[in-house]
C-alpha cells in the first residue's frame, strides 16, 4: 500500500450517494478516514487478484470440501428427519393402543399416559444417537464432534 505521508495531490471522484454512503459506512467500521479508504481500497483493485493464481490443485480440494460438507449436512438432515418420524410414529402408536384399551378416554388420560412414556422413549432415543450424534461424558451429554 502506498504510503499516505505529506507528499499528496487531489484526486476527484463522484460515486452515487448511496455507494458514497456505503464506502464512509465501511470506512467508519474501519476507523478510517473516507480519502484513506478510498486509496486503499483503488490500491487493493490494481493488484490484478485473479482465479490465475490460485492452483488448480487447491480449487478442487475445496471443491471437494465443499461436495464432502454438502454431502455431510444432507445426512444429518436425514437423520433428523428420521428420529422426529419415529418419535411421531411411538407417540402415535402409544396412543391409538390406549384408546384400543380404554374406549372413551379423555384427553388429560390421554395426555398422562403420553407424558409417562416420555423417559423411555428419551432413553431410547439418546442410546440410538450415542456414538452417531452424540457423546456421554460424566457430567452429561455433548455433540460428538469428533468426525471434522
Amino acid at each position: 500500500m502506498p504510503d499516505l505521508g505529506p507528499n499528496k495531490t487531489t484526486a476527484v471522484t463522484y460515486p452515487p450517494e448511496s455507494l458514497y454512503e456505503q464506502w464512509s459506512n465501511h470506512a467508519d467500521g474501519l476507523d478510517m478516514a473516507i480519502s484513506q479508504y478510498m486509496i486503499r481500497m483503488v490500491e487493493a483493485g490494481r493488484q490484478n487478484i485473479s482465479m490465475d493464481d490460485a492452483s488448480s490443485e487447491s480449487i478442487r480440494e475445496l471443491l471437494q470440501q465443499k461436495a464432502d460438507l454438502k454431502r455431510e449436512i444432507q445426512r444429518k438432515e436425514q437423520r433428523i428427519q428420521d428420529l422426529e418420524r419415529q418419535l411421531q410414529h411411538t407417540s402415535r402408536s402409544k396412543i391409538v393402543s390406549y384408546i384400543e384399551d380404554n374406549p372413551g378416554a379423555r384427553m388429560p388420560e390421554i395426555t398422562q399416559t403420553v407424558a409417562d412414556t416420555v423417559p423411555g422413549r428419551v432413553a431410547s432415543h439418546l442410546d440410538a444417537l450415542e456414538g452417531e450424534l452424540i457423546k456421554q461424558q460424566a457430567d452429561g451429554y455433548y455433540l460428538d464432534e469428533s468426525d471434522g
